[in-house]
């Protein structure tokens, strides 16, 4: 069911590109908003007894409503500098959230206040989010390529889908526009996970609340978070660090599907993605290097004390990319065996080729069959009679 939100803001102008946004969105089946520019309106509706799960508007507003004694519903005052204006006492104890920001982180923040969540894909019955790990023993194999083309098709498919990009250096903004918006950041969620962890609080990391963090990729239809600017917050990030925020996306129950993208396995966010990951999809170039080096982390990860999970066999699943590149497929005799191929887009050699990346039809076809063969088994109905489709 949407939420029934009340909307109170002095300019007019404010609220038709805000409605006609959630209109045109998949926010128009979360939300149900009556605005109002009109205190003297805004007030009689209120008066009325209609019900509502969540009040946002100016100080104002908000503050002439809670003097009236109805402060049971959520509420929050939308601000233009991060502060608030007018009695700070009567305002006291109210979320507040920044007026002027992209339409998606908005309209998440709003969602956060009456606690609604976007609806998880029928067919996902599994208790915990599917976390799906993207690695590779060598670079410029192609995961963040294969990442965000799986991202973008899953949540097509109606799954709710974050994109974690776990690189020292996030590359994700070659091949997607970044949001604009100014959300808290991967960076702040670091530095809360840090503290908790300082006061030994074991359940801190699920009490956090992701919306402020995450921004929403609407070229993808997922949520993430915008690149960290100062890449030495990466390097920093430690295993702990990361098994924290994997359990929080995890036990937030937002998500059907995490999807993270990892830097090299020598680095302890990796190594974490391989322990807590259900399921870990290792990109192959097409070529011996990559098979051999691929061969040789599994043989270190196979011994005892390597520190490496035991199941890592298990939950291993091999994916080709660069099919067909030299005019055949090495397939290492006795070694590894893809599961799936991802074919060779001879167009992806020419300069500014960077766009063409989420939009191969040959290449969103070999995606398409991993997320059959991968992900279909484990939620069921995603491919195969899901009421999205």
């Amino acid at each position: 069911m949407a939420a029934r939100i009340v909307l109170a803001v002095r300019e007019s102008q404010y609220i038709e590109p805000l409605l006609h946004y959630v209109h045109h969105s998949d926010y128009g089946e979360l939300l149900r908003i009556s605005a109002f520019s009109r205190p003297d309106t805004f007030m009689e509706f209120m008066a009325s007894g209609e019900p509502a799960d969540a009040v946002v508007g100016d100080p104002s507003f908000i503050e002439s409503w809670l003097v009236e004694g109805r402060s049971k519903v959520p509420w929050a005052v939308l601000s233009e500098d991060g502060r608030i204006a007018g009695n700070g006492t009567n305002l006291a104890g109210g979320t507040v959230i920044q007026k002027y920001q992209a339409l998606p982180s908005l309209l998440e923040a709003v969602l956060q206040l009456c606690e609604v969540r976007r609806p998880r894909a029928e067919s996902a019955l599994r208790e915990e989010t599917l976390l799906l790990g993207i690695v590779s023993a060598s670079g410029s194999g192609g995961k963040t390529t294969l990442a965000l083309n799986m991202s973008k098709q899953l949540a097509a498919k109606g799954l709710s889908v974050f994109y974690l990009n776990l690189e020292s250096v996030d590359s994700s903004g070659l091949l997607v526009q970044m949001p604009s918006h100014k959300a808290q950041g991967l960076e702040r969620l670091l530095y809360e996970l840090k503290v908790r962890q300082a006061d030994g609080n074991e359940d801190a990391a699920v009490k956090l609340e992701l919306g402020r963090y995450v921004c929403r990729h609407e070229a993808l239809r997922c949520d993430g978070f915008r690149p960290v600017e100062n890449f030495k917050e990466m390097l920093q990030m430690t295993q702990p660090d990361t098994l924290d925020l994997l359990n929080l996306l995890s036990a937030a129950g937002n998500y059907d599907v995490v999807l993270v993208d990892t830097g090299s396995l020598e680095e302890e966010r990796t190594q974490a993605v391989l322990k807590r990951c259900g399921i870990l999809l290792w990109v192959l170039r097409n070529d011996e290097q990559s098979f051999y080096k691929t061969e040789k982390w599994l043989q270190h990860g196979s011994n005892a004390h390597s520190g490496w999970p035991q199941d890592l066999q298990d939950k291993s699943r091999f994916i080709l990319n660069f099919a067909g590149a030299s005019g055949k497929n090495n397939l290492a005799p006795g070694g590894i065996t893809p599961d799936n191929q991802l074919p060779y887009i001879p167009s992806w050699a020419l300069q500014h080729h960077v766009e063409l990346c989420l939009e191969s039809p040959p290449f969103i076809a070999g995606v398409e069959q991993i997320c059959r063969d991968i992900v279909e088994p484990l939620l069921p109905g995603v491919f195969t009679g899901s009421r999205y489709e």
